[in-house]
């Protein structure tokens, strides 16, 4: 029970930073445009310490979750409802009130844009974090030569099996793992590549064919069928295979090949030749790859924006499900607040016992995603989420006349009663999760 408290609150912690970082773009843009912040707290509840600034009351809260940009102009509107007043006519100086609509657009758009901004930076200083990666050479084979086992005909009509990736352009490619980050990265493409074929150099190129989920390039690694780590003491580090059911066997697509359930193996080990059987298909090792620290990606920052754009789409295809009521696909991807805190504390805490930079990779990553989807959510357009509050001043710049105070209030009220809908069904997947699941 202690421990998930402790997971508990490293997540509720890392949340509710990404939420205060939200409240400061929020802050940042009121006071570039001149509008009064009169409280710019840490934490929500009551109030443990401030300090005050010049027009600004900076506090520390006692919830150390989130927090909030409380903008002047309150006493504005309570005015102009004692009043009943058409318009917001008697505004003091520096009120949020006082602005044009498309002002106070850029005020409440800035939060979110400082979500996006915040994953794009923590997705790129992951990316740039160097951690250890499997590491094998990068001979290929067109996948045509293992057409029955890829269930595919994409060709690559230029590519040897056996071939060894050397370079594209100025990119000498480490291994297949690197080349494999540099195709990704180029998807789409058609990628200059310099080969060894029969200890010589050979000038090509790979061309994509697109398919559902993308562009398939129609290589893959040619790995050595040479066993790294087993569960079986009947294989050792280092065993070699060289036949299965019959059939030599240099790669480990060779024995990938075989559709049989039961496999008959000859393994080499120190120059001698031994047999072991192999019941229902399942390998009871791994294969042997080498290991080296790198970082995700030689360009972070454009990798940064890659995966901040493809993790926003992934979040704005599970809110569309959910608000479309397919709920099967949507809680795929979407969990409770509770549940996805402590899921961010565990993760995380487990990432650094590993070492310390992945941990520090894990929670960048997982804040990022917090990031995003705090983006993402609060673009809704419900009137007291930011896509509901930029709505609004959008309809007011385009009629060219402000929503009455009255009418302001009513779909704040309105807005309120929605967010509580939400809320009481974001926290009903928790109570899914952890009692009926």
């Amino acid at each position: 029970m202690l421990r998930y408290f402790f997971f508990l609150a490293i997540g509720l912690l890392g949340i509710g930073f990404i939420i205060f970082l939200h409240e400061l773009g929020h802050f940042a843009a009121a006071r570039f445009l001149k509008v009064d912040v009169e409280v710019l707290s840490y934490g929500m509840g009551p109030k443990i310490f401030s300090i005050y600034g010049r027009k600004t009351e900076y506090r520390i809260s006692a919830i150390p979750f989130g927090g909030y940009c409380r903008m002047n102009g309150s006493l504005d509107l309570m005015k102009a409802l004692k009043d009943d007043a058409k318009v917001f006519d008697k505004t003091e100086a520096g009120s949020y009130f006082a602005t044009t609509p498309f002002v106070r657009f850029l005020i409440y758009l800035a939060g979110p844009l400082m979500n996006y901004i915040i994953a794009i930076l923590m997705l790129s200083l992951s990316a740039a974090i160097p951690v250890e990666r499997l590491s094998d050479p990068a001979v290929i084979t067109p996948i045509t030569e293992y057409e029955d086992l890829f269930g595919n005909t994409v060709r690559q009509e230029s590519i040897r099996k056996g071939d060894v990736l050397v370079s594209s352009g100025n990119h000498t490619f480490i291994d297949w793992q690197d080349a494999e980050d540099f195709i990704r990265e180029h998807s789409g493409e058609a990628i200059p590549i310099v080969l060894l074929r029969d200890g010589e150099t050979v000038s090509t190129e790979i061309i994509p064919t697109q398919s559902e989920n993308g562009y398939v390039y129609g290589i893959t690694n040619l790995q050595e069928c040479v066993i790294g780590r087993s569960l079986s003491a009947d294989f050792l580090p280092d065993d070699r295979i060289v036949m299965a059911n019959g059939k030599e066997i240099e790669y480990t697509l060779d024995l990938y090949s075989i559709d049989e359930d039961e496999l008959h193996l000859v393994i080499e080990r120190d120059g001698n030749l031994i047999e072991r059987t192999v019941v229902d298909g399942n390998l009871p090792f791994s294969w042997k790859s080498g290991m080296r620290s790198s970082p995700e990606s030689s360009h972070p920052f454009q990798y940064g924006i890659r995966r901040a754009t493809e993790m926003g789409i992934s979040a704005l295809k599970a809110l569309g499900a959910l608000l479309t009521l397919h709920l099967e696909d949507a809680l795929e991807v979407i969990t409770g607040p509770v549940k996805a805190a402590e899921s961010i504390g565990n993760i995380t805490v487990l990432a650094f016992s590993e070492s310390a930079f992945s941990g520090l990779r894990t929670a960048l990553m997982l804040l990022a995603m917090v990031s995003l989807s705090i983006t993402i959510g609060n673009t809704l357009p419900i009137p007291t989420f930011d896509g509901g509050q930029m709505l609004i001043n959008i309809i007011e710049m385009i009629k060219g006349k402000a929503l009455s105070p009255r009418t302001y209030v009513s779909l704040q009220i309105a807005g309120m009663i929605l967010a509580l809908v939400i809320i009481v069904m974001m926290y009903s997947l928790d109570v899914k999760a952890y009692f009926f699941s």
